[in-house]
């Protein structure tokens, strides 16, 4: 995994760029911090892999390549 740019969803559709992370648990902690609610939702992008991920503040993420379900993640099982 390489460098994680994490982007802020604008009302008006819009992505903002945030800041970047070196981790998937140092981007949750930083969406948590920057959210102003829990529904909320942020584009992270691994360049490197050229995935992106929306996740909400809440911990609901949808994979970008398949935006059929969103899914609350089993952190426990991933270590982070």
């Amino acid at each position: 995994m390489g460098v994680l740019d994490i982007y802020r969803h604008e009302p008006d559709g819009s992505l903002s760029w945030i800041t970047s992370a070196n981790s998937m648990k140092m981007a949750r902690m930083i969406i948590r911090s920057r959210a102003a609610n829990t529904s909320e939702e942020f584009l992270i992008h691994d360049a490197q892999a050229n995935e992106s991920i929306i996740l909400r503040a809440d911990g609901y993420w949808f994979h970008q390549k398949t935006e059929q379900t969103r899914v609350r993640p089993n952190l426990a099982a991933t270590g982070s």
